[in-house]
């Protein structure tokens, strides 16, 4: 969704014809010459190799680069090279950048060719360059220990927003000559409210703007020799008044090891933190996430658009996520999916969501409009009715991605383990079984659905269990040339390993696990009106089926965040104007309610619900969303609106409108 730079290749060197400027130089004589600027201006002025050494060894820390102009990514890569390098194994990178235009796929590809010594972090990198959109993009990199939080638009827009705190700064971009609108005082502005004690920065120029922006933003600054024909160039430093103060990371307990736990776990666990995951079965992902087949592609809403925000954010991010973790064929594959609009219901939602996004202009690859006649071509058999095409609509093993994602050092299990009670005591929370102690920790994090309301009946929360029915078939003739991932008023994959996935029965209120022969049959006539090719299904025999509990909220958004003790705020009838009235979190969050959509939303609003958890704990890292936007997800919101506490649906309602 994102719209790309506009390049012109001159003698294999990508240039800006709207900067009239080079992204990096190189010349038949000095082949590296781009490389090379980068590690003199950025590196060396900026320190890292002597800093990424003094980190610690035997504890988790981590560093936060910000960078202005992510480019080619040139500057990126050479300081994965360089931290994988030099900084210990414990440690981990958060770059940032902002770009307003970013290189397509293939242009990176094309500009990374000329440094053959990066390629590896350029593989790494160009993994999980796809599916971007405007806004805030996380990339993961585990392989370098590091993660980059691409945004892509105006920067004017996005630096400000930042409460990160930056070790270090490159600022880079096109010259202030070229690109005067990006050197102004809210970028120096910006770098001193991110600044600590012993930040840095560095930056090829020495224009005097620049210099006087740095200084009247507080920064010592220093003029040096510049890199080949640049006789002077800048860098400096934050002012260092105190010692820095070095935090512990919390040591977490996640109750419920579906997909939720297990996403909370492995984010926590990636950023450092000592984790303990409590599942009452005797394995992971039992309940709704022990689907064999789930599938990944937005559901979107025309009259809601923060679910469409969450649902977009979601979706690309997932899609690298589980394509990261080497799921196999038989755990991942992005197979395309057609959201068919066969029934009435169905073709109204189509055409309210294509007809929202081509108001919108949205010009985008991860969602196209199709004719029946073109939706045939694309998924092998006779669609009947327009529909919705997602290119890289997925599906996913959900038990192969939980087993993998509690696959990390840090990570304990505790199977066939209920907690049934916590208790808040002055070191943090303990949890208990039967009465006995299972451990004390700093923050809990409590994943498991609907039982949540049981372990926590004083949160506000409603929590909506529904039953849901999918089952297993064998291939049939009529399907074999299915293509793609269909989706009408249930979905049904094509074949893999002999076998269709089709579902799920909706029945909101339902607690009862048992499989229903009638819902077998529910399913198969829901397939055979997929295609007018499919109608001999409905008599198909069900190789295997299996019922399960999805858990919603009444808005159809998760919780996800943290619970507050509000009850005597509440009895007080205080009148509560900001989220800063607001008691300061305690160390218990929530992450539940995903319904239907768990296996897509789960993992991004466990990124975003990690860092948000580190903050509390005194970790000011890179956050994955804005204010408003998290502060939408928040689990007692329906508390807020209880109390009257107008002012602080307000985050809701402006979603709701932009």
């Amino acid at each position: 969704m994102s719209t790309h730079a506009v390049l012109e290749w001159r003698n294999g060197l990508p240039y800006s014809p709207e900067f009239d400027d080079v992204y990096f130089s190189v010349s038949p004589e000095h082949p590296q010459h781009g490389l090379a600027e980068t590690r003199y201006v950025f590196l060396q002025h900026n320190h890292l190799a002597e800093r990424w050494q003094q980190l610690p060894a035997d504890t988790a820390s981590h560093f936060v680069i910000v960078e202005t102009g992510f480019g080619s990514g040139l500057n990126f890569l050479a300081a994965l090279k360089l931290w994988r390098d030099t900084a210990p194994a414990h440690a981990h990178l958060h770059f940032v950048s902002v770009e307003i235009a970013p290189f397509t796929l293939q242009d990176l590809r094309t500009a990374h060719a000329h440094f053959p010594e990066l390629a590896e972090a350029s593989a790494a990198l160009c993994a999980q360059y796809h599916l971007l959109q405007p806004g805030i993009n996380q990339l993961e990199l585990p392989s370098f220990s590091a993660s980059l939080t691409l945004f892509i638009g105006d920067s004017a827009h996005y630096l400000p927003q930042l409460t990160l705190k930056a070790d270090a700064w490159f600022l880079d971009g096109f010259a202030p000559s070229k690109n005067p609108q990006m050197w102004q005082p809210y970028l120096f502005a910006s770098m001193a409210t991110c600044a600590r004690t012993g930040t840095t920065f560095a930056t090829f120029t020495s224009a005097g703007v620049v210099k006087r922006g740095l200084q009247a933003a507080g920064f010592v600054v220093q003029k040096t020799k510049g890199f080949g024909n640049k006789r002077e160039m800048l860098c400096g430093n934050w002012p260092t008044t105190t010692a820095p103060t070095i935090n512990p990371l919390p040591k977490v307990a996640i109750i419920g090891a579906g997909i939720a736990g297990c996403s909370t776990a492995n984010q926590l666990a990636s950023l450092g933190c000592e984790v303990h995951v409590f599942e009452r079965a005797a394995q992971v992902a039992t309940g709704a996430s022990g689907n064999p087949r789930g599938m990944l592609y937005p559901r979107l809403n025309a009259e809601k658009p923060m679910n469409d925000q969450l649902a977009w954010r979601s979706y690309s991010y997932s899609l690298r996520h589980y394509a990261q973790l080497n799921l196999g064929d038989d755990g991942f594959q992005s197979v395309g999916l057609l959201q068919l609009g066969g029934s009435p219901r169905e073709h109204k939602r189509v055409q309210k969501v294509a007809a929202r996004y081509e108001q919108l202009g949205v010009d985008t690859p991860l969602l196209h409009k199709m004719t029946a006649a073109a939706a045939s071509e694309c998924a092998g058999v006779q669609i009947g009715h327009e529909c919705l095409y997602f290119p890289h609509g997925a599906w996913v093993n959900p038990v192969r991605a939980c087993q993998q994602m509690v696959k990390q050092p840090k990570i304990r299990l505790h199977l066939a383990q209920e907690v049934d009670k916590l208790s808040r005591i002055s070191s943090g929370w303990q949890l208990f079984s039967d009465s006995s102690p299972l451990g004390t920790f700093d923050a809990v994090v409590v994943c498991n659905a609907a039982e949540a309301a049981a372990l926590i009946p004083e949160s506000g929360m409603w929590l909506n269990p529904v039953r849901g029915q999918m089952g297993v078939i064998a291939a049939q003739p009529a399907m074999q040339p299915l293509r793609t991932i269909l989706c009408g008023d249930g979905y049904l994959t094509p074949a893999h390993q002999g076998t269709h996935a089709m579902g799920a029965t909706f029945a909101p209120g339902e607690t009862d696990t048992s499989v229903r022969a009638e819902d077998s049959e529910q399913n198969l006539h829901m397939v055979s009106t997929l295609s007018p090719q499919f109608g001999p299904v409905a008599h198909t025999a069900v190789i295997s089926a299996r019922a399960s509990l999805r858990c919603g909220s009444p808005d159809y958004l998760p919780y996800v965040g943290p619970l507050l003790p509000l009850q005597d705020l509440m009895d007080s009838h205080a009148s509560v104007n900001s989220f800063a009235d607001l008691p300061a979190a305690q160390g218990l969050y929530v992450h539940a309610a995903h319904g239907s959509k768990g296996l897509m939303t789960a993992p991004y609003c466990a990124a975003i619900l990690a860092r948000r958890m580190l903050q509390d704990f005194g970790h000011t890292l890179p956050q994955l969303s804005e204010d408003t936007f998290w502060l939408g997800l928040h689990p007692q919101r329906l508390l807020f609106k209880q109390a009257g506490w107008k002012p602080l649906l307000q985050p809701f309602s402006e979603q709701e409108k932009t």
